[in-house]
């Protein structure tokens, strides 16, 4: 229960603030975008407290979350007030917005209402909306917040109709508004210094004119008064879509499984395949084309789409920030020290987990172990490796999940990277074999996912899936990539870095899973063992 005296607004005033501040860790534990749930909290501090007037006056908070780890984080937290009829409405309907019981203090008397996540305020989201259109700002204490529009904002927002905001139920590390299908309002909760990498991607991709990404309306940042910007929050086209290509993916193989065991051809397990390169550059088997025929030409389209992205990003010479960089000793060596320290948290982390695992999952989780040299091996010759393949912007966390079906074509979206890492981290160049092998892991996934808890009897007929869809994709994008100033000459190097990548990636997954979701680990166990397996038969 939190106390205010006359407007609730005082509740980040002197002692109030200090009692908001105490009550902070138990309410971010209940929210869904909350990242150090593991993790013990030692102090709360709020560091801002910027007012947004509108017809229900709203706060934005900005709170700095000290660990006992030493870590600290910095997160987003809009906050406005109800009372009375307006609260028990919102207790109803709107109860995932709901931060803490209010009591206000006011003449004498006392009023009983609530706090709550002012992204669920009506008048609040539409005030956001207008001040991105209006170039506004908003004055702190220790800062302002800045609202842009790019120059695409008027072609997206039409100022005659009445927009009406909703809070979109997939809520995960962010909060987004949709406004009548419009433009979408995706407001980022854990910030860190700097541009997001989904603003900045975003925004030269929109002045690209390219056609695959949803254009950005605008921006709401957050200025110190010492300079550093934060970014807020960022205002896109919203896209009408059937869904995301992983929930699409998922659909496909249980056609496919389906019609296995229609034609009784669960128990004829098909020979293993080429490596990917080369399947990409065969013609589909015809019991690929039988079984999985449109999905691959879905893939291919996918692929083409990624390779005309990595394209539009490599042509963007006259910005530092984007332009491509060669390949150096610079980049060889902290991505080898990053890729060590990753397989080490990994090994460790699994080894402390390992009597956690089903008796499947620990017989793979020892025999991964037992290949670490092998790891090792593939990590070295990265160090060692001479190419010319430059260095470009990327997506950074590209998988099935982050592509939007549309009626006859795929939209990319979601360009901040993988949330696990820092934003200078997120912000690097790569070669752009590094979305390559995020999407072949993310093909991996999708009929393991979808045989999880069948045993692992199936494996051969979900590795054929998985293979022919990754290999439709590489065909798809290689058709438009080759030869393009992006990509490796020697197709050697190609290869190599689509195996360290995919290793890389899935030693992330191992992490991932480890923590969130154990019942997955096996995923990327077998995918570790398997490609660990293809590589030292090749290097024999």
């Amino acid at each position: 229960m939190l106390t205010a005296t006359q407007d609730w607004v005082h509740l980040f005033d002197g002692e109030s603030a200090s009692e908001v501040m105490r009550a902070l860790p138990e309410i971010l534990h209940t929210r869904r975008w909350f990242g150090g749930k593991a993790r013990r909290i030692e102090e709360v501090r709020i560091l801002d407290v910027v007012p947004i007037p509108s017809d229900s006056t709203a706060v934005f908070l900005l709170i700095r979350v000290e660990y006992r780890d030493a870590g600290m984080e910095t997160y987003a937290l809009p906050v406005t007030a109800a009372f009375g009829e307006e609260a028990e409405r919102i207790r109803i309907e709107s109860s995932r917005a709901v931060i803490a019981p209010l009591v206000l203090q006011r003449d004498g008397r006392e009023q009983e209402g609530l706090l709550y996540d002012a992204l669920w305020n009506r008048h609040l989201t539409l005030k956001l909306l207008n001040a991105i259109g209006m170039e506004s700002h908003f004055k702190g204490i220790s800062g302002h917040i800045i609202a842009t529009p790019t120059n695409v904002f008027t072609d997206l927002v039409p100022t005659r109709v009445q927009l009406d905001p909703v809070v979109m139920s997939g809520e995960q590390s962010n909060t987004s508004v949709v406004y009548n299908g419009h433009v979408i309002l995706k407001l980022y909760r854990r910030l860190e210094p700097g541009t997001n990498p989904d603003l900045e991607i975003g925004r030269v991709l929109t002045r690209l004119r390219f056609s695959y990404v949803p254009s950005i309306a605008g921006a709401i940042e957050y200025q110190h008064n010492s300079g550093s910007l934060v970014t807020l929050g960022v205002l896109q086209q919203f896209v009408a879509n059937d869904g995301d290509a992983w929930r699409y993916s998922l659909a496909s193989f249980k056609q496919f499984f389906d019609q296995l065991v229609r034609e009784g051809l669960l128990d004829e397990p098909p020979a293993a395949n080429n490596g990917l390169l080369d399947l990409a550059r065969e013609q589909y088997s015809p019991l690929a084309r039988h079984l999985t025929g449109a999905y691959l030409e879905s893939a291919e389209r996918l692929g083409q789409r990624t390779a005309q992205l990595h394209q539009a990003l490599s042509q963007v010479v006259d910005d530092p920030v984007f332009a491509p960089e060669p390949f150096g000793a610079e980049y060889r060596q902290s991505q080898f020290e990053s890729m060590m320290r990753g397989l080490e948290s990994a090994f460790t982390l699994l080894k402390d987990r390992l009597d956690q695992l089903s008796a499947s999952g620990q017989a793979t989780a020892r025999l991964l172990l037992e290949l670490r040299p092998a790891i090792e091996r593939i990590f070295d010759a990265f160090e060692n490796m001479k190419t010319s393949v430059p260095l470009i912007r990327c997506h950074g966390d590209y998988h099935l999940g982050q592509v939007l079906c549309t009626e006859a074509d795929f939209i990319i979206t979601d360009f901040e990277g993988e949330p696990a890492r820092s934003l200078a981290e997120r912000r690097k160049k790569h070669p752009a074999l590094v979305d390559i092998a995020g999407m072949v892991r993310s093909f991996h996934y999708v009929p393991f996912a979808s045989l999880k808890g069948q045993g692992g009897g199936h494996s051969r007929w979900a590795s054929f899936w998985s293979e022919w869809a990754s290999a439709a994709f590489l065909k798809g994008y290689l058709a438009t990539a080759t030869g393009a100033g992006f990509w490796p000459q020697n197709p050697e190097d190609v290869r190599l870095l689509l195996d360290i990548y995919q290793v890389e990636k899935a030693l992330y997954e191992l992490r991932y899973e480890l923590n969130n979701r154990p019942d997955w680990v096996e995923i990327p166990l077998y995918g570790l063992v398997e490609i660990l397996k293809r590589w030292e038969k090749v290097k024999m």
